[in-house]
């Protein structure tokens, strides 16, 4: 591993943005219609189990990232495997992120811009970034943190000095139809974005020694998780939950009701602008633990030529992913979770956790035989 080493606030930033992601501008769990914010309440409590598993991992392998101390688990060569496929599928994740970025901003600042030009400028700057290191890349978040900290709160003041637009009857009657919409989206929620932390599994070897970890992720997972459902109240209370559950991007369909005197209108490049910064730092840690993953399995050091090769891989998947920014959505929504975020995001980490547990008993027992 390189050595570089980030501080607790670093990651604490880390965390929360890349949760933000692009989950933030997206209607998740709008199937429990005025009990989505239900949902996002409960879902992070499922998010701090996995980081707890996570965590456990990394307490066992400290000096090891995820694609390592599988083989050191499993043994080399089914290890191995397992290590390539997570590597593939840190690659796809990111072209999916990729993806929803391209057609954000095709749909709304660059109509007349092709997907593949707006691919390429992105996934240079993610190249450059990658190449200099995730020392730099954790102070970019850092920055980033205060930047979008800021300017969410003060979209959010907008929307509530624009008091009209905000309907609270919207988000009755509560538990209208039980329990069965929450737990039916509680699945889905969980794995996007909570579960999509098993990429700290290969960054937390560059925390320092000394951070509390668990403390600091538990506490960041809170704060995302308190934001995503204050961000879903003020969805519903403006869109209602028909618009809300077909709008592509809510979020780019609420700041447009935004109107203060005439004056204050029109704020749609405001919501591109933070979701290319947020989805430049979710793009960049999925690259990077592609990267990592890589370069580790394969015994290669890293080179411009191994990140502009799986920047390129990334690139491509990102425009032949689905002939549709709709089947995209749908593949992403229905089969990505259940083939994809289930098995890597908690069978597998949970297989690992019951593994090491059980060697370590039994090493423990023979040492004392």
């Amino acid at each position: 591993m390189p050595n570089v080493k980030i501080d607790g606030f670093q990651l604490f930033s880390i965390i929360v943005l890349f949760l933000f992601g692009t989950t933030i501008f997206l209607n998740i769990g709008s199937g429990a219609r005025e009990d989505a914010w239900i949902v996002t309440l409960i879902s992070p409590v499922a998010g701090m189990i996995l980081f707890t598993i996570y965590y456990r991992l990394y307490k066992y392998y400290p000096d090891l990232p995820l694609t390592e101390y599988i083989k050191k688990i499993m043994g080399k060569y089914v290890g191995s495997i397992i290590s390539y496929f997570y590597i593939i599928y840190f690659i796809y994740i990111a072209s999916r992120v990729l993806r929803d970025m391209e057609e954000l901003l095709s749909s709304s600042p660059y109509t007349r811009t092709s997907l593949i030009t707006l691919g390429i400028s992105m996934l240079f700057v993610l190249i450059y970034a990658i190449n200099l290191g995730f020392e730099v890349i954790s102070r970019v978040i850092l920055i980033s943190f205060f930047i979008i900290g800021m300017a969410l709160f003060i979209m959010n003041i907008l929307f509530v000095i624009n008091g009209y637009i905000i309907h609270l009857e919207n988000i009755k009657p509560i538990l209208a139809e039980g329990w069965k919409p929450i737990f039916k989206e509680l699945p889905l929620s969980t794995m996007v974005p909570y579960g999509e932390l098993i990429t700290l599994s290969m960054i937390l070897p560059f925390i320092n020694k000394h951070t509390k970890i668990l403390k600091v992720g538990i506490m960041a997972i809170g704060v995302a998780g308190l934001y995503l459902t204050l961000n879903i109240l003020i969805l519903i209370s403006i869109l209602g939950t028909e618009t809300l559950s077909s709008a592509t991007s809510p979020a780019l369909t609420a700041v447009g009701y935004i109107n203060i005197a005439g004056f204050i209108q029109r704020l749609d490049t405001f919501i591109i602008i933070l979701v290319v910064i947020l989805g430049f730092v979710k793009v960049s840690l999925f690259f990077f633990c592609a990267v990592i993953g890589m370069n580790n399995l394969f015994k290669i050091k890293q080179n411009t030529l191994s990140t502009f090769s799986i920047g390129a891989v990334i690139f491509l998947s990102s425009i032949l992913i689905a002939p549709s920014y709709q089947t995209h959505i749908d593949e992403g929504l229905k089969t990505v979770p259940y083939v994809l975020h289930l098995p890597f995001q908690i069978v597998i980490p949970i297989l690992l956790f019951i593994l090491v547990t059980i060697k370590e008993k039994v090493t423990r027992n023979t040492s004392l035989n």
